[in-house]
């Protein structure tokens, strides 16, 4: 009787179970975000694709043209979301730059140093942070919600640098004359109350001092007239060393503008051209040859977006066996003596390197000595060369070791190892402190 109940209650459905469920009804916003989502995957999977590319830009422009607040856009080649504001320009000026690819005209030269004037949201300084991978840059946006926006999307790139300020022909306090497009486009002026000069303004040669730099082969320049301000004295001496120059004239909002930046510019020594709405003048000899320009440096750890692989062989699975720190640098615990030396390897392709460089530290206090060492192997795991170097206990030393050029795909190594005669690796704090080739 027990056996039968119990078969004729498993027969039973549960309450509700045969009822339909209701159908699931997004709203417009989840559609649009489901659809954001979907253009984002696909260019994932076709990064070249162009009319892909501009039906994301579309999709967002109309997003953005239609409500307000924070969100982001995700480009395949980038590896972390740029963010804008809905209801701005922002949108456009994105599209503007990687969509439209503004700032893609060819170049004669490879500029170390980028000067970012009216950095607006930091996408420009991205693009050309990518495209020169070895170049500083120096943003300049007076703008305290662009500046916020600013160090939001620069954050993760380490050779880009922001000043809140404003470009002027000399240090002084500026207020806002106009505003023509929101926040993309407010006009400056030296004119008015104190009370109404509330942005701070340097001149050029004081934004160079503030970066350490002599000049900026490259000067980016869309500041809503203020260029006639910056470009007011065509002798001045951190002119000498652009060899480029793209700059938004706003003939219309400052009249003679485009007379004071031309007159900066000798034709005999530049050449002027557009770009959209950009006026290039761009150095016929440039001071920076591209002809042989150095391999890129290459740190075997990178905190900058973008997925960079590496391995660990024969590392202690405690979370001090391998960690990074600063971004550059990592701790190698070397394994008890005896045992196989604890590895961390890079796979990375090569163009011409010529040196390898990392600061070696013994952090560990009181320690045996610590066996450090460098290896270099062929993509078919034959070794190409080697360089080991020992550290007593609160040691550090520099690790300089000469490549024969190499191109191609290989594996760099990192190892450490207690060096002989260490009776055992308690403390042995094995640090690689920014390594990297050159």
């Amino acid at each position: 009787m027990q056996d039968s109940e119990t078969s004729v209650a498993a027969a039973v459905p549960a309450p509700g179970a045969d009822r339909p469920r209701a159908p699931v009804v997004l709203s417009a916003l989840q559609r649009e975000l489901i659809g954001k989502m979907e253009l984002e995957a696909a260019m994932v999977a076709a990064p070249y694709d162009q009319a892909l590319r501009a039906r994301y830009f579309g999709l967002l422009q109309q997003f953005a043209g239609m409500r307000s607040g924070l969100s982001h856009a995700l480009l395949p080649e980038l590896g972390h979301p740029v963010y804008f504001r809905c209801g701005s320009s922002d949108a456009n000026n994105l599209a503007q730059i990687f969509r439209d690819n503004a700032y893609g005209f060819p170049l004669r030269a490879t500029p170390a140093r980028i000067l970012d004037l009216g950095a607006y949201a930091g996408y420009a300084a991205i693009y050309l942070a990518r495209r020169f991978p070895q170049a500083q840059v120096l943003c300049v946006e007076p703008g305290e919600d662009n500046f916020r926006l600013l160090t939001m999307n620069t954050a993760p790139y380490r050779r880009i640098r922001a000043i809140q300020a404003a470009a002027w022909h000399s240090t002084t306090r500026l207020g806002v004359g106009a505003r023509y497009y929101g926040d993309w486009g407010t006009q400056l002026q030296d004119r008015g109350a104190d009370a109404e000069r509330t942005i701070q303004a340097y001149s050029v040669p004081d934004l160079l001092a503030m970066a350490g730099w002599r000049g900026a082969e490259f000067v980016k320049c869309d500041i809503e007239g203020s260029e006639a301000a910056v470009f007011a004295d065509p002798h001045a001496r951190w002119l000498e060393l652009v060899d480029v120059l793209a700059v938004e004239i706003h003939e219309r909002i400052q009249p003679g503008a485009s007379e004071a930046v031309a007159a900066c510019f000798d034709p005999a020594m530049f050449e002027h051209g557009r770009q959209g709405e950009t006026d290039l003048f761009t150095r016929r000899t440039p001071l920076r040859a591209l002809a042989h320009p150095p391999p890129r440096e290459l740190h075997l750890i990178n905190s900058e977006p973008g997925l960079f692989p590496f391995a660990l062989k024969d590392v202690a699975r405690a979370a001090w066996g391998f960690f990074t720190f600063d971004g550059d640098s990592c701790q190698l615990h070397p394994n008890p003596p005896g045992d196989r030396p604890a590895q961390a390897v890079f796979p990375r392709t090569l163009d011409g390197h010529r040196r390898f460089v990392a600061t070696l530290h013994h952090a560990g206090y009181p320690s045996p000595a610590i066996s450090f060492t460098f290896i270099v192997e062929a993509e078919n795991g034959s070794e190409v060369l080697r360089a080991e170097h020992a550290l007593s206990s609160g040691e550090k030393t520099t690790l300089n070791v000469n490549l024969p050029g190499l191109s191609g795909r290989h594996r760099l190594i990192l190892q450490t190892e207690m060096a002989p005669g260490s009776p055992h690796n308690f403390n042995a704090w094995a640090r690689w402190l920014a390594p990297r080739v050159l």
